[in-house]
């Protein structure tokens, strides 16, 4: 097998990850006394930014490589670690802020824009996407829309709505917009450094923005409730939902960011999204096999599309 089509798989991988942690968060707020956002996410971060601590302690450490001919001195390893925690918080921040604007299904379109806002950005830094892998965004692309149902139902009744954008459609494409950049500059950044120590560091800076974002939100209650931080999570005593938050940690937290890194140096930003967004067919996936739902036949009929475009960016 090919070190490109090892790094397929990896991401293939990944986006299993992905569409598994879907469904943990889908559990654990279905819990009687779920966690807000911000506290859900600072929890989830701090145990992924622990999960690296034992890896970290027993990898031995590689002398670092000389740079090639003609490059540019890297930056350092924290800089860089700092660059890919502000992409990864922006785009989750702003897609949970989004959600308090705009429904939840035209939300799941416009983030999945990241599939066509990914080769953009590729094109205009200068690098070459093959129309192959256009293609495959195209059909992938297609594919997402009816997994959402932004075609069907109400959607297609208010069509004019469609393409009228709210303020927290803007804050989802925001999000959208700074994955494709996550993506983007990970493809770049992750060459010139070994995954272990890059995502370690990566993974505790993004833990620290939760734990700014989830101080404002204890401030914020605190000043307009008079309520007590613990308001932020009710039931914080469940064992089952601190069980699902360490799976999330671990295995589509900290693995996944591992094995995401090593697949995308052997691929291209725009495949890789095209790849990746094959999330949600492992989320229908999961949640029929976990949680007992069925998909219809608009959403097996996106599922296909979503594989077939990245089958076709795949064969680029």
């Amino acid at each position: 097998m090919s070190n490109q089509n090892k790094g397929r798989m990896l991401l293939i991988l990944v986006a299993f990850l992905y569409g598994s942690l879907n469904v943990a968060f889908k559990m654990i707020y279905a819990m009687p006394d779920p966690p807000m956002a911000s506290t859900l996410s600072v929890a989830r971060g701090w145990l992924a930014a622990a999960t690296f601590i034992p890896i970290v302690m027993t990898t031995p450490k590689s002398p670092p490589e000389p740079a090639a001919v003609g490059e540019k001195k890297k930056p350092p390893l924290w800089q860089a670690a700092l660059e890919l925690a502000f992409w990864n918080f922006g785009a989750q921040g702003l897609l949970n802020i989004g959600l308090l604007f705009t429904d939840a299904s035209r939300a799941s379109f416009l983030t999945q824009m990241s599939v066509v806002i990914t080769p953009i950005i590729s094109m205009f830094a200068g690098q070459t996407v093959p129309k192959i892998v256009w293609a495959g965004c195209a059909v992938a692309l297609s594919g997402l829309v009816m997994l959402s149902g932004a075609l069907g139902g109400a959607a297609t009744a208010g069509a004019a709505a469609t393409f009228a954008f709210s303020t927290g459609d803007l804050l989802v494409l925001g999000g959208a917009l700074a994955w494709s950049m996550y993506l983007f500059r990970i493809a770049s950044v992750g060459r010139r450094y070994a995954e272990i120590p890059l995502q370690s560091i990566k993974t505790t800076l993004l833990a620290t923005l939760y734990s700014v974002w989830f101080g404002f939100s204890a401030l914020q209650l605190a000043l307009t409730e008079g309520a007590t931080i613990s308001a932020l999570w009710p039931g914080w005593k469940n064992m089952t939902a601190w069980a699902l938050l360490l799976y999330s940690a671990v295995g589509p937290g900290a693995i996944a960011d591992v094995l995401q890194q090593q697949g995308q140096k052997e691929v291209s930003a725009s495949e890789a999204n095209v790849i990746l967004s094959s999330e949600p067919v492992f989320t229908a996936i999961c949640a029929r096999l976990i949680l007992g739902e069925i998909t219809s036949t608009s959403e097996n009929i996106g599922g296909g599309l979503i594989v077939l475009g990245a089958l076709l960016a795949s064969g680029a």
